[in-house]
């Protein structure tokens, strides 16, 4: 798989919590069309403190956007993620 271009927008629920949509560019190079991509939050040190999965049905040898969208994180969690990357 080849992921770029994530792109995350925030929504905030209240003063603790946040909602959250993630989405990706993701190109199919297997031989199934079936894709599940796992994200991974890393902290300012490169730490893993979030994971999520993108799927979808991505012809092979094609591009897709996939997104999905977490509800209720706490708020200094996410405030923790300084990037994301593929696992």
């Amino acid at each position: 798989m080849k992921v770029s271009d994530i792109a995350v927008k925030v929504m905030p629920d209240d003063n603790d919590r946040i909602s959250f949509a993630i989405k990706a560019l993701v190109g199919n190079d297997s031989d199934d069309t079936e894709v599940l991509v796992e994200l991974q939050g890393l902290d300012s040190d490169g730490f893993e403190v979030y994971t999520l999965l993108l799927e979808g049905e991505i012809p092979i040898g094609g591009s897709k956007v996939l997104t999905t969208k977490e509800d209720y994180i706490e708020k200094d969690l996410f405030d923790q993620i300084a990037e994301w990357q593929v696992k």
